[in-house]
């Protein structure tokens, strides 16, 4: 029992201690002030009762007898009063105060009262009294401590009281905050989960099926879902260890084989295709070392690519793979030869070369894989279709997710699940149609690269190198003519040169004091007609040159 008290008073003292210092707090001055009403009662009694000898005292001048009076007019809360008399008009005799009781004035803590003294209808003067609120509480405290001892214990444990429910739940938690702390020290985390749905059943019958309860439950089942993905990290490690070895172990024989292959006599095709091929596989090799060493670095940003020749040199490569499969067909058709796409080039025939392969590997007899490209409405569809046993709908809808594989023994799909993701990161996406008895279908959608226009040209002037770096990569990829200047110095002297409707942007800050819109205003003056403020700063900086237009910092390609 004192265990259990010492544990309530440890996890609530701080709001027990304050709740009962409130209460005293309150107790006090409710006491107090009830003190002050009775000195007050007893103040206005006396001065009734001896109204008439305090009158006629106060008539034949007694100073003497008027204190005395005052003095039974005091009480034991009421620290001293002050007689103030009125003075008669025409009489040449003023009474003097007239004080009784302690004469001490505190700084604070002190209530001054007035009342008048009245006796037959006439007011006699005024009566000031101080009662001082320290003595007052300090005698109201002495008088009733022990019940005040006695009261605060017995609120005490009534808040211990009220606060069992609440005191019996900590505990619990507690206890299930020991046990999973034991559990994860010794490494046996994959029991957590059950360790706290225990210790949920052993909570109060009305915390059960509360939201605390509720969440308590849904954080078991976060733990035990990491305790799962720390097994699956663990393999996965050991999986990108092994193909971090295995691509190290092949860069050696992939050399050695490039190195055989420029001493055979082959016809220029298949040399071209065997150059090719190995060029591949040392590329992921080359990759999977990188991402390997390097786990958190970004991928390999997207070039703006041709994808008619990158699908033909895979399926070349698959065509002479498949070549011992009888009557196994690998076509290609092309409604766009010059249809290019932001693509990783190497990843794009990756996911071709594993699609296919899923293909081939489905047939049970001779089958046809005709893999097509085509482009409409500002997309890029790449299409991998077979005639094979197809895929029955319940299975179908799984597919492309992690782990998800059907119809390959030893399959893990992770093909799939690449050419899925891939094309999400390229700002595309791939779907599977298929049905039992009708083949598959794999499409991969994607935004078609946007046609250079003709004579597209532009004019940059700013002094940051990386916003020059910028400018030109996205000029190259939109096939449009750039001229950078870095100086206005450079642009001045080229000015003279350049058509007058050619676009010019400029930066507003151009180092040493220089401001891109006074230029401006220069070439606006020489007759330039299309200018831009590349900038950070808002529009209404520029107001007053309404024939400046203002953009951001990004090229006018993108």
């Amino acid at each position: 029992m004192l265990k259990l008290f010492g544990r309530i008073l440890i996890y609530n003292w701080r709001h027990y201690a304050l709740a009962v210092l409130v209460f005293i707090a309150f107790w006090q001055a409710f006491s107090a002030f009830s003190a002050i009403r009775v000195a007050d009662d007893k103040l206005l009694t006396a001065m009734r009762q001896n109204a008439a000898y305090f009158e006629k005292a106060f008539l034949e001048g007694d100073v003497f007898e008027t204190q005395r009076i005052m003095w039974r007019i005091k009480n034991e809360n009421i620290k001293r009063i002050t007689f103030h008399p009125v003075q008669f008009e025409g009489s040449r005799w003023i009474f003097k105060e007239a004080i009784v009781g302690n004469l001490y004035d505190r700084p604070r803590a002190q209530l001054n009262k007035s009342v008048p003294f009245i006796s037959n209808g006439a007011e006699l003067g005024r009566l000031e009294y101080v009662i001082d609120l320290v003595d007052v509480n300090a005698a109201v405290f002495m008088q009733n401590y022990v019940l005040f001892v006695t009261v605060v214990f017995f609120f005490l444990g009534l808040l211990i009281l009220s606060n069992m429910g609440a005191i019996q739940t900590l505990l619990a938690i507690e206890r299930s905050v020991n046990e999973i702390n034991s559990i994860t020290d010794s490494g046996q985390g994959d029991i957590i989960r059950d360790s706290i749905k225990k210790n949920i059943a052993s909570l109060p019958a009305g915390i059960i099926g509360t939201p605390f309860a509720q969440m308590t439950a849904r954080m078991s089942d976060a733990l035990g879902q990491a305790a799962r993905l720390e097994s699956e990290l663990a393999v996965s490690k050991a999986v990108s260890d092994m193909a971090a070895q295995v691509a190290h172990d092949i860069r050696s024989p992939l050399a050695a084989l490039g190195a055989a292959a420029k001493g055979l006599a082959l016809p220029e095709e298949k040399r071209t295709l065997v150059d090719g091929s190995i060029a591949r596989m040392q590329g992921i090799a080359d990759d999977l070392l990188q991402r390997y060493r390097a786990p958190g670095a970004a991928a390999a940003r997207p070039e703006t690519c041709a994808l008619a020749g990158l699908i033909e040199q895979v399926l070349a490569e698959k065509r002479i793979q498949h070549k011992d499969r009888a009557g196994v067909k690998i076509e290609f058709y092309s409604d766009a030869d010059g249809v290019k796409a932001a693509v990783d080039p190497k990843e794009l025939q990756r996911i071709i070369s594993n699609l296919v392969n899923n293909s081939v590997e489905a047939f049970a007899g001779p089958g046809t894989v005709a893999v097509r490209l085509a482009a409409t409405d500002g997309k890029v569809l790449i299409e991998v279709k077979d005639d094979g046993k197809g895929i029955p709908a319940e299975i179908l809808g799984r597919l492309g997710a992690k782990g998800e594989t059907h119809g390959k023994a030893g399959g893990t799909g992770l093909g799939l699940y690449h050419a899925r993701t891939s094309a999400e990161s390229w700002g595309g996406s791939l779907r599977i149609e298929s049905a039992p008895g009708k083949g598959t279908s794999v499409i991969m959608e994607l935004p078609a690269a946007a046609k250079p226009a003709a004579g597209l040209r532009a004019v940059l002037l700013d002094d940051d190198l990386l916003v020059h770096m910028n400018w030109r990569m996205a000029a190259r990829a939109a096939g449009a003519d750039l001229k950078a200047f870095k100086t206005a110095e450079e642009f001045s002297a080229a000015a003279e040169t350049l058509p007058r409707d050619i676009p010019v942007y400029i930066d507003s800050e151009l180092g040493d004091g220089v401001k891109g819109e006074d230029i401006a205003k220069d070439l606006h003056g020489r007759g330039f007609t299309d200018l831009t403020m590349a900038t950070g700063h808002g529009a209404e900086k520029f107001a007053d040159l309404p024939w400046l237009k203002v953009n951001g910092k990004e090229p006018p390609w993108q």
